[in-house]
Order: structure tokens, then C-alpha cells, then sequence
């Protein structure tokens, strides 16, 4: 597992316990302040209420005194006592006074105070209780006497003062020392009981980082050590989806064979560490596979396919074997599927160009024997492609790629094996130059219809062409078809060119008939324009555009193509055949077709494929022999024949002594350009006519 880039360059933060920390030493803190503000407070509110409840008590003790000093008749006694009281500093004055509010004593510090105390001692006598006031900077507090006076006193506010620091200093200190101590106590406690958290933090960095890793393993009784089993948990059960991601991306499912990943990761290894000298790699291709597929459903597919495998790499160890006898570091050779029907083998050690050869010869002589499975004896048409590493490449991509051009030239090759050359890279390159020549000559119109002539053997006149395809560049030289047409099916352009050159046959075809020399003309039809399921609809659409009348037109089927899928092919040509446009079979007898298919299409035309014709140059009697057969079948079934690769007077005779119909080759023309085409239709009227569409 790579370093996750994101947590790499991210600092894991470690403030999770120095913020739990602070946040419960400022909960002590504030909790401490909270507590002495309450204590303070209230210590005040009690002082003032104590101050309060005494100075009341001083009042009625006060009243009581002046009780006895009136019921004893001494007046010297009353101010004894307003002397004594007068030396606190928290009395300003002190005045006693009868029912009828007469003064009897009095000592005042300001006239303020002489309104207090007058309004107090009405209220006293009004109410006969006590009574308080409050004044500008202090309080007046009157007591009723047994006469139904008064004794009045007046406080300055000095009374209600309370000095709390020193009273609750002890009590502040204490809680002071509480906060200091319980504040590192909680720090500690916090971050010990956050510790787990830590180590599961680090934990979670270093799976990050370095993949999987040895389980955690806490000795927390709490949450944290069920966390950290969720994460042992999480962490196997994703390794074990790794795992299986991993053998899904490097197997393929079917086989259990290494996949086209691995493989390279496997060539690539052996080149870049150099051991043994590299090896050699091999590409098979089982061509008779998509048809074995096709007949089979899933099940019965995925058991053949592994049936395949069983036997492709036991043949490969068993090859491996044979030809690396003396190998040395025994590594084995490594098969692997690369597609559906390519399967490779990589050979450590082989680095010469006869050993791989003979390594791929064996293995193809063994891949083509015949096999039983369920009952059926099948065999699988191996071809192979060979390249070098590092011969061939610096790396598996270039080697592989390199097998693959040379199992594309495999095919026509002797023994279905091909060595990898640098020619082949290079007809590779001119391949690769000449398909982006073609689609830019595709785009620019380059590509026209040269017609041959076809002879009515009945008549001796020209009635009909085939419309044959040629590249004409813009300084009019002419690229033969031989070089573009299996570039272009390699490609994919063949349809595109196809369509290009039906539409340009029919609009030459229609300005022939318009102008009075109408010819039948005969367009091949490429097997991809074939595959099309709206073949029938572009074709009728073509000749409606161009203004062509159907029955001009007639579509070369090779029988290849038809014999794919007969029913398909019956149900794409029936809107053609009821529209009128003529079917012709093409290469008539190369192919596999039974008489029985044939009677079922409604084709009009039998194509006799010219390597029967040259038979009859060379005196080949059983090439004349199957020409008459073939001739007498069209008869029968009431078609027409046309002999291609006509070059001699005696093949025209031959063919038109036996009931052939139509015959073209070099001997009436090779294939002209459209305006060289309607010039020997405007000879061959006798008529002077100025144009027949001379473009």
C-alpha cells in the first residue's frame, strides 16, 4: 500500500488532551472564582443584614435604658449613656423624646440628621414600633419608650462596613491552594485517561502509511479498547478485501490464470532485475474458439474454458520441460489469457531466436492435437506470435506488442508461427502510415470507381460492370487495391470505402441510363457492411438518391460472408431481392456453402471464381469439370453465371459452349475510369453522344 499523500503532509494533532486538560483547569478555575464570588457576596449581604439587626438591638437596648433613666427621673442618666454611645464613631447623634414629640435629650452632628430624626419620631409615636430610615450616609433607627416617646439614634454608614478580605482570607487561601493542586492533578488524570486515544491515533498513521500492520492491542477496560478491536477488526477484513481485489485484478476469473496484468508485471520484473538474460514471450491465438463459444451457454462456457486452460498449461510445462532441459534457477515458464481467445506463455532463459521458435513450435503442435470434451472431439487452430525480451523491448509493453505484430503475420505463415523481425515492425509503421493516408483520402474523395466491362457471351456487347475500387491521389498516381483493401478491412475503413464506392457507382450507372447507354452495375459488398442491420435500408437509400432504377443494380456477396449466419443473411437481402436489386454469390466454390443453402437464397447471379477459369489454361481437367458442374447447377436452379479472369479466346468458348452467360476479364479490358467506361458504351452505340457523364 502506497503512503496516502494527504496524511503524509498532514500534521496529526496531538492538542486533544492539552485542550481536555485546559478545559477542566479553567472549569476548577472558574468553579474557584464562582465560589469565592458566591462566598464574598454573601458574606457581605450577611454583614449588612448582622449590622442591621444589631443596630435595631442597640436601639431597643437603648429605649430600654432611657425606660428606667425616665421611670427613675434621672435625666443625667440618659445623657451618660448618649455620651458613651456618642463615642463610637458610627453614631452621628442620638436624640430622646416624649409622647408629644418634646425633646428631652439630644446631641446632633448635622441639621440632615435633625430632619431624620423628626421624621422618624413622628412615626414611632404614630406607630408606637420601631422604626427605620434611611438617610444621606447612614440610617436613623427610633425605638418606642413605656411613655409613649421615643429614643431615637442616628448611624453613620461606617456602622455597615465590613472588612471581608481579612475575614475571608483563610477561605480564599484555602480554596486558592484546592485550585493549584486540583488543576495539574486533572491535567495528568486527562491526559492518562486519553492516552489510549493517542496510541489508536498513531495506530490509524501508520496503517495509513505504511499498509497493514500488526493488531493494537489496548489494556483499557473501557470504550477504547472496544475501539480498538472494531479497528483490528476493520483492518483484517479489508486486508482480506485487498486480497481478493488483488486476485481479481491480477486472475482471470475464468481460467485462474495470471491475467494480462501480471503478466507484464512478471516480463517486466525479469528485464528490468536482467535474470537469465530475460526470456522469451509467446502470444497464442485459438482461432476455432469464438465458434466453439458461440454454441455453448455460460456455464458450459466457463467449464470449456477451463478445460482449455488445464490443457494450455500442462502442454506449457511439458514444453518447458523439453526444450529448457538444462535451465538454470529453475523458474518455470509462466502461462497466462490475455483476451478471450489469446492465451501467452512467458519462457525465463530463452534468448535465442531458434529456441523460442522451437518452444512455440512444440507448444503449437500440442494446442492442435485433438481433444475430447463432453463426447465432442475438438480441435483449437493455434497460431503463434514470438518476441524476445529485451531484444524486443525494454519493457514488457514493447515485448508483448512486438508478439502481437508477429502473431498478425503468423497467420499465413508456415507452421502458424512467426519470430518477431524488425520488418515487421516497419510493416507495422507503413500499415499504421497507410490507414491514416486512407481516412484523410476518405475525407478529400480520393477514392473512385473504375469499372470493368462484362461481355453478354449471347450477344458479344458490353451490358454490364463491376465497379471495382481505386485510389487516385491528387498527383493521379494510382495506389493498387492490393495494397489498401487488407489495410482497410484491418481497419475498419473497408465499410466506409464500400458505401463510398456503391454510392459513386450508382450515380454513374443512372447518368449512363439517362443518357441512353444503361449498364447493369455489379458493387461488392464487404463483410462489415454486411453486418449491419440496416444494410438493406443504406442500400435501397443509395440507389434512391442517385435515381437508379433497382433492377441495375447488382450486390457481389461473397459466399463467406452469407455462409456466417444463413437465416440472418436471408432476412437482410429479402427487402433487396423485393425491391428488385440483383444478388450475385461471389467466389462461387472457395468457400464451404451446401446446395441445400444455396436453394434457400434468392440470389440471380453465380460467380465463377477465376482460379477455375485458369484451370482451363492449364489443361486441368477436374477444373473443367467442376466449371461444368457448376454451370449445370445454375441451370437447374435458374441462374445466371458469370466467368471472372477471362484472358483467352478458348475460356470465352469453353464457357459459352456450356450455357455461361456473362464473362469479364483482361481479355475485354482490365477496369477504367467512369468517363473511359461511358466512351466505350457511347462506341459501342454507334451514336454521337456529347455527354454520358464525363466526371
Amino acid at each position: 500500500m502506497q503512503p496516502s499523500t494527504s496524511m503524509r503532509h498532514l500534521k496529526r494533532p496531538h492538542g486533544l488532551a492539552a485542550r481536555a486538560a485546559l478545559f477542566a483547569a479553567m472549569l476548577i478555575a472558574v468553579t474557584a472564582a464562582l465560589t469565592a464570588a458566591i462566598l464574598i457576596v454573601g458574606a457581605q449581604q450577611a454583614s449588612g443584614r448582622d449590622q442591621i439587626v444589631r443596630i435595631e438591638n442597640h436601639a431597643k437596648q437603648f429605649a430600654g435604658a432611657v425606660n428606667e433613666a425616665l421611670a427613675n427621673g434621672t435625666i443625667a442618666e440618659i445623657d451618660a449613656l448618649a455620651q458613651v454611645s456618642l463615642r463610637s464613631p458610627s453614631v452621628r447623634g442620638i436624640s430622646v423624646r416624649t409622647a408629644d414629640n418634646t425633646t428631652v435629650f439630644e446631641a446632633l452632628a448635622t441639621s440632615a440628621d435633625a430632619a431624620a430624626l423628626d421624621r422618624a419620631a413622628r412615626r414611632v409615636i404614630a406607630e408606637g414600633q420601631l422604626v427605620r430610615l434611611s438617610v444621606d450616609g447612614g440610617m436613623v433607627v427610633g425605638a418606642p419608650t413605656q411613655d409613649g416617646g421615643v429614643a431615637l439614634r442616628s448611624w453613620s454608614d461606617e456602622a455597615f462596613r465590613f472588612d471581608l478580605l481579612p475575614a475571608l482570607a483563610p477561605i480564599l487561601l484555602l480554596l486558592a491552594g484546592l485550585g493549584l493542586t486540583a488543576i495539574p492533578l486533572t491535567v495528568w488524570l486527562v491526559r492518562r485517561s486519553l492516552a489510549p486515544l493517542d496510541e489508536l491515533t498513531r495506530f490509524a498513521e501508520t496503517v495509513t502509511d505504511e499498509g497493514a500492520t500488526q493488531p493494537i492491542e489496548l489494556q483499557a477496560g473501557d470504550e477504547f479498547r472496544t475501539l480498538a478491536n472494531a479497528f483490528n477488526q476493520m483492518i483484517a477484513r479489508l486486508d482480506k478485501s485487498m486480497r481478493h481485489i488483488q486476485q481479481i485484478a491480477l486472475v482471470d476469473p475464468v481460467t485462474q490464470l495470471p491475467n494480462g496484468e501480471q503478466f507484464v508485471r512478471e516480463v517486466d520484473h525479469w528485464i528490468v532485475q536482467g535474470k537469465a538474460g530475460a526470456g522469451a514471450v509467446l502470444v497464442f491465438e485459438l482461432q476455432r474458439l469464438p465458434k466453439l463459444m458461440q454454441m455453448l451457454d455460460q456455464a458450459a462456457t466457463r467449464d470449456f474454458m477451463r478445460v482449455i486452460a488445464e490443457r494450455f498449461t500442462s502442454a506449457a510445462q511439458t514444453v518447458d520441460k523439453l526444450v529448457r532441459v538444462g535451465r538454470r534457477d529453475g523458474a518455470a515458464a509462466m502461462a497466462a489469457r490475455l483476451g478471450t481467445v489469446e492465451f501467452a506463455v512467458f519462457a525465463p532463459g530463452v534468448v535465442s531466436a531458434s529456441d523460442a521458435a522451437r518452444f512455440a513450435q512444440h507448444l503449437n503442435a500440442a494446442l492442435n492435437q485433438p481433444f475430447d470434451w463432453r463426447g465432442h472431439k475438438l480441435t483449437l487452430g493455434a497460431c503463434c506470435g514470438v518476441a524476445l525480451a529485451p531484444r524486443d523491448g525494454r519493457d514488457a509493453d514493447a515485448v508483448i506488442r512486438h508478439a502481437h505484430m508477429a502473431l498478425g503475420a503468423a497467420q499465413a505463415a508456415p507452421g502458424r508461427l512467426k519470430v518477431f523481425t524488425q520488418s515487421l515492425d516497419r510493416e507495422a509503421v507503413a500499415k499504421l502510415t497507410l490507414e491514416r493516408e486512407m481516412r484523410g483520402a476518405l475525407e478529400n474523395n480520393e477514392f473512385r470507381a473504375y469499372f470493368q466491362p462484362k461481355i453478354n457471351l449471347a450477344n458479344g456487347r458490353i451490358e454490364a460492370c463491376e465497379a471495382l475500387a481505386r485510389w487516385v491521389r491528387p498527383d493521379r498516381t494510382i495506389i493498387s487495391p492490393g495494397r489498401f483493401i487488407p489495410v482497410a478491412e484491418e481497419s475498419g475503413l473497408i465499410g466506409a470505402l464500400s458505401d463510398a464506392i456503391m454510392r459513386e457507382a450508382c450515380w454513374k450507372a443512372a447518368a449512363w441510363a439517362r443518357a441512353g447507354c444503361a449498364a447493369k452495375v455489379s458493387v461488392n459488398v464487404s463483410a462489415l457492411q454486411f453486418r449491419s442491420e440496416r444494410f438493406a435500408e443504406n442500400v435501397l437509400r443509395i440507389v434512391q438518391h442517385a435515381g437508379l432504377a433497382p433492377k441495375q443494380l447488382e450486390l457481389e456477396i461473397t459466399e463467406s460472408v452469407v455462409m456466417e449466419d444463413l437465416d440472418r443473411a436471408l432476412r437482410l437481402i429479402q427487402p433487396l431481392r423485393e425491391a428488385g436489386v440483383r444478388l450475385a454469390i461471389d467466389d462461387f466454390g472457395c468457400g464451404h456453402s451446401s446446395l441445400a443453402a444455396l436453394s434457400k437464397l434468392p440470389f440471380d447471379v453465380i460467380k465463377v471464381d477465376q482460379q477455375f477459369v485458369r484451370a482451363l489454361e492449364r489443361g486441368d481437367a477436374q477444373g473443367a469439370a467442376i466449371i461444368e458442374m457448376i454451370l449445370a447447377l445454375a441451370d437447374t436452379l435458374g441462374l445466371e453465371v458469370v466467368a471472372e479472369g477471362v484472358e483467352r479466346r478458348q475460356e470465352v468458348e469453353f464457357m459459352a459452349a456450356r450455357g455461361c452467360h456473362w464473362a469479364q476479364g483482361f481479355l475485354y479490358g482490365a477496369a477504367v475510369s467512369a468517363p473511359e467506361f461511358a466512351e466505350m458504351l457511347r462506341r459501342q452505340a454507334g451514336e454521337d453522344v456529347v455527354a454520358i457523364d464525363a466526371a
